[in-house]
């Protein structure tokens, strides 16, 4: 989910282990961090050989396993260890579900040494997350798993579109999935493994510029879990961006980076849906004053994506 949702804040200026799985250390990764990722430290892709021709890029299967491995490990491990409950039970209609909001604040010191040697500098990364459990049963007020995987993972970025109103365009700007298909887009455990380049833009009341925000989109599933991972990339001098070179619409630039994971508890009857994100619109908007509104836009997607899934049941039917 696009954490970022700047209008209501511009306007005014449980601790547990997947199951199966041994705790692992709730320790902070390299790549999905809020710094944008460079062409060179991106996977090889035909449309990116100007960009990577000085280096040596990753190996494609590595390195998406990496990026599943270190989102899957923040929001088991790290996510409960360290997060802090900012509010225990909020409605987002139509959802039956409640909601469960936290916050937690990544000091600079507490990153990988690589990442902060690569410009993080002082600042730290504000997070938010939120936990919902919803019944899992395609009817009025919940989703079934089916329909949380058809309509969070398959065509992340499209959907989010669709049932986002601040949202105006998913610009695909490259795909690795035809590489991938190579593989059957199985990488370990995880199936329909599926990584691109997306151009988010946010809408934004005047006289405020809208945002776009350039994302290294991963998407992945495996048995009773799916995992959506959205990083920041710098796409200056990539063939195929929509926005901010000299041929095409400028935007103010702005930047996210989530991780949305979603698994069936008990004995598949429910859903556990979570995400967290840490968001900067840049331009002149303090980060104090983003704050206030993210919390807010963070609990309100729940209620968009359930009534969004209804419509979509409806017109099925």
């Amino acid at each position: 989910m696009a954490a970022i949702r700047t209008i209501e804040a511009e306007s005014q200026a449980q601790s547990s282990t997947h199951p199966g799985q041994a705790a692992s250390s709730a320790t902070l990764g390299r790549l999905v961090r809020m710094r944008h990722l460079r062409a060179t430290e991106l996977p090889h892709h035909s449309d990116l050989a100007p960009l990577q021709s000085a280096g040596m890029p990753p190996d494609l299967q590595h390195f998406v396993a990496e990026v599943l491995e270190e989102a899957e490990r923040f929001m088991i491990a790290y996510l409960p260890r360290r997060f802090k409950v900012k509010s225990a039970s909020k409605t987002s209609p139509p959802a039956a579900a409640s909601v469960e909001l936290l916050t937690h604040e990544i000091n600079a010191s507490d990153l990988p040494p690589e990442v902060r040697a690569a410009g993080v500098g002082s600042t730290t990364e504000a997070w938010f997350a939120r936990t919902s459990v919803h019944e899992n049963a395609a009817k009025e007020g919940t989703a079934s798993w089916e329909e949380f995987d058809r309509g969070l993972r398959a065509d992340h970025s499209q959907h989010e579109m669709e049932y986002t109103p601040d949202v105006q365009d998913a610009h695909l700007v490259l795909s690795w999935d035809d590489t991938l298909e190579g593989t059957e887009r199985k990488i370990g455990a995880w199936q329909d493994v599926s990584m691109s380049i997306v151009e988010m833009v946010h809408h934004i009341p005047p006289p405020l510029n809208d945002r776009v925000f350039p994302e290294l989109v991963v998407t992945a599933r495996k048995a009773g879990e799916l995992l959506v991972v959205q990083i920041p990339v710098d796409t200056k001098g990539m063939p195929g961006t929509a926005y901010n070179s000299n041929q095409f619409r400028k935007l103010q630039d702005a930047m996210y980076c989530s991780i949305e994971r979603a698994e069936l508890l008990d004995d598949g009857t429910r859903v556990k849906w979570q995400m967290a994100t840490a968001s900067d619109a840049k331009g002149i908007l303090p980060m104090a004053v983003q704050k206030m509104g993210v919390g807010p836009a963070v609990i309100k997607d729940v209620g968009l994506f359930i009534g969004w899934t209804a419509k979509r049941r409806q017109t099925s039917t």
